[in-house]
């Protein structure tokens, strides 16, 4: 047996980009769990939208299974009570909002298979993720006899994110990944039906909705990052 000494590098750094769609879950408009991008009306009255978010993110590969990803997104919501979907008596109520958010989030990556990002080979491995994020949003209200939902301010809180998404290393240096993540946020106003200021009774509609459960925001869409940042290793075998 002889033993020798080798060099490894690795590199176990990630930059990159996410972009995709979004949708909502809450007070207002129809309450499927997954439905990007668009959303088919059932009334003249209100056009059809695109929700989306961009965003930019590093992440950190601590080994071949767990990584630390931190990132900041930017992302529009909206819902219309007049979508398809919408339950008969939020047709009949006919509400809508857009709210406008920042977030920061960090968590942790687990590949469910290893993922070298070292290896020449093709890399493929599905993943979940979980952290926490700080959002930053448009505070809404309803004025009296208006249904449509309009600013009075700015509002912060956190959400918990819940992501599950496939990635691949078709080449040396890049990553892309597909994925979808839940975001259940800790407020009850990014629609609007849960305004919070001093004298709101004398020109806002009153709550309304269900307070057993917070709103959520879901995004689904791809990533794309560049490996970079060697570390080096002196290993004896």
């Amino acid at each position: 047996m002889v033993l020798f000494s080798t060099e490894l590098k690795s590199q176990d750094n990630e930059i990159g980009f996410f972009f995709g769609g979004t949708n909502y879950i809450g007070d207002v408009g129809p309450t499927t769990y997954i439905n990007p991008f668009s959303v088919k009306n059932i009334s003249e009255d209100v056009e059809d939208v695109s929700n989306s978010v961009i965003g930019i993110f590093y992440r950190k590969n601590l080994s071949n299974r767990f990584a630390i990803k931190a990132g900041f997104n930017f992302a529009t919501i909206q819902s219309s009570d007049f979508w398809k979907g919408s339950a008969d008596y939020r047709v009949e109520r006919g509400k809508y909002f857009k709210n406008t958010m920042q977030e920061f989030h960090i968590g942790l990556d687990f590949n469910f298979l290893e993922f070298e990002t070292s290896s020449n080979n093709f890399e493929f491995t599905p993943y979940i993720h979980t952290g926490i994020s700080l959002i930053r949003f448009d505070a809404l209200h309803y004025p009296i006899g208006i249904n449509e939902a309009q600013a009075y301010g700015k509002d912060n809180d956190l959400a918990l994110p819940i992501t599950v998404g496939i990635k691949m290393k078709p080449l040396n240096s890049f990553v892309v990944g597909l994925e979808i993540s839940a975001k259940h946020s800790f407020s009850e106003n990014l629609d609007g039906s849960n305004p919070k200021f001093d004298d709101s009774s004398l020109y806002s509609q009153g709550p309304f909705g269900s307070n057993l459960s917070q709103d959520w925001y879901v995004y689904s869409g791809i990533t794309l990052t560049y490996l970079f940042g060697n570390y080096e290793c002196d290993c004896t075998r």
